[in-house]
């Protein structure tokens, strides 16, 4: 009994000094860096199983083709995302440069400043699309049938108010990785998981699966988290809330000098990761669509946990630059990759494993073929591995080439993915391959400008 606990308490330092070599434990960035992501591997861990037991459930209250829409739907209004000018990713770099000096004045001007300015977009926003809606018929731009008009309307519209409102609240996340407190961000998106599953719980034993009422019942529940994280921060921070005073003209200026190109490379974004369930939709079908999402939503637990390592990297590597501390930098990269390795094994058995995954998960409501699932892997480990390099180079606010490359990826990436998926009918796997290709800056661009930048050190 005695040696049992003894190889216990083995194990458990083993695994501690595991993780105390791959990130390291003589900077108290870092220390604050892994502190974070236990935290975060608890919370989105969490959020994971709910996410997965959403996917069944939220089909079980529709059917395969509805969330099939559903999901393309929700993509089109995520794409409104840009509408921020990059006020977002520059308000983060700028905070966590004013957060190292220790600047309360400037901290309070940047956060008035970002919120004033995202109020009056926003409202532009829903104004501008709420006339335009009644104008647009999105079954023929989703190519089915015209039963769904009206219903895709209605949607549309109420889902743009939530997103509207969704918009300014979600300031919070930038404030949150400032502060190098991503577990708080992760915490924000577990709360939005599980309140929106109570809804459509409630929704489901109350009324009928229709687009409008999953579309409410689900942002409901990211919007109710997002309010009570902004209630909750600047009631712990009141210091930090900000007045009329504090709205500033040349906050705004300095940081959409950096948000103008997060624009850019926003828009890229979007136009590469938000467009492939319309392009699915319209030229196969919303059950592919279903196909597709189900093997993304498998694979993307590799790039969640991932992310959870990556995500208070970019404020640190921000922190350190601030500091002169570049040797701290280019050792965090050689850890990550170890640990992208690791990643890369653990997905391959995921892979092998997917389609006794699937059979489970879903009590055989939606059948995913093994190609989807091959190529939703590869896609998934070169955006992983391309992170690395990404993030850091956020941090240190080197974005041209990435803006460069972004606009020529945004331009070529739905001819290139059309020619693959539909010219060459490699279908759904050819989506895939044209999201590695739309990749070409984290997989080659970035880390070649990493080296250029660290090599003297």
């Amino acid at each position: 009994m005695f040696n049992d606990k003894a190889d216990s308490i083995s194990l458990l330092e083993k695994i501690k000094l595991r993780f105390s070599a791959l990130f390291g434990a003589d900077y108290n960035r870092t220390k604050l860096a892994k502190k974070n992501i236990i935290i975060s591997f608890i919370v989105r861990g969490l959020g994971i199983l709910i996410s997965l037991f959403i996917v069944p459930f939220t089909i079980g209250y529709v059917n395969p083709e509805r969330y099939g829409i559903w999901l393309t739907v929700s993509s089109m209004i995520m794409w409104f995302n840009f509408f921020d000018l990059g006020l977002g990713s520059g308000l983060r770099n700028h905070l966590s440069a004013a957060i190292a000096l220790d600047d309360t004045k400037s901290i309070k001007k940047l956060i008035g400043s970002s919120y004033a300015s995202l109020t009056v977009i926003s409202t532009l926003i829903c104004i501008l699309f709420l006339i335009a809606n009644n104008f647009i018929e999105y079954d023929r731009i989703l190519g089915i049938g015209i039963k769904y008009r009206l219903e895709l309307r209605n949607l549309i519209s109420v889902l743009f108010i939530f997103f509207c409102v969704q918009f300014i609240l979600q300031l919070i996340n930038s404030i949150n990785y400032a502060f190098q407190k991503p577990a708080n961000v992760s915490l924000i998106s577990l709360l939005g998981n599980v309140f929106s599953l109570i809804f459509i719980v409630l929704f489901k034993i109350t009324t009928p699966g229709t687009l409008l009422n999953l579309g409410i019942a689900y942002f409901s529940g990211t919007l109710l988290s997002l309010l009570g994280a902004n209630v909750y921060f600047f009631l712990k921070r009141k210091d930090l809330i900000p007045s009329i005073k504090d709205i500033s003209f040349t906050s705004v200026r300095n940081i959409l000098n950096v948000g103008g190109k997060f624009f850019i490379i926003q828009i890229a974004a979007i136009v590469q990761y938000q467009t492939d369930n319309v392009l699915i939709s319209r030229y196969f079908s919303p059950t592919d669509v279903t196909q597709y999402n189900i093997a993304y939503k498998l694979f993307n637990v590799v790039m969640m946990v991932f992310s959870i390592i990556m995500t208070p990297i970019w404020s640190a590597v921000t922190e350190a630059k601030m500091k002169n501390d570049f040797q701290w930098i280019k050792s965090i990269e050689r850890r990550l990759l170890r640990v992208w390795f690791y990643f890369t094994i653990f997905s391959v058995v995921l892979l092998i494993l997917s389609p006794y995954i699937y059979a489970i998960w879903l009590h055989g409501l939606v059948k995913v073929p093994f190609i989807i699932s091959i190529g939703m892997m590869l896609y998934i480990l070169s955006v992983t591995y391309g992170m690395i390099y990404v993030y850091i180079l956020n941090g240190l606010g080197r974005l041209q080439t990435q803006f460069y490359i972004s606009i020529i990826t945004m331009v070529l990436f739905i001819p290139i993915t059309y020619l693959l998926a539909v010219t060459l009918h490699l279908g759904i796997f050819g989506i895939s391959l044209g999201l590695i290709i739309a990749n070409a800056n984290g997989l080659i661009a970035a880390p070649l400008e990493f080296r250029k930048i660290f090599k003297k050190y």
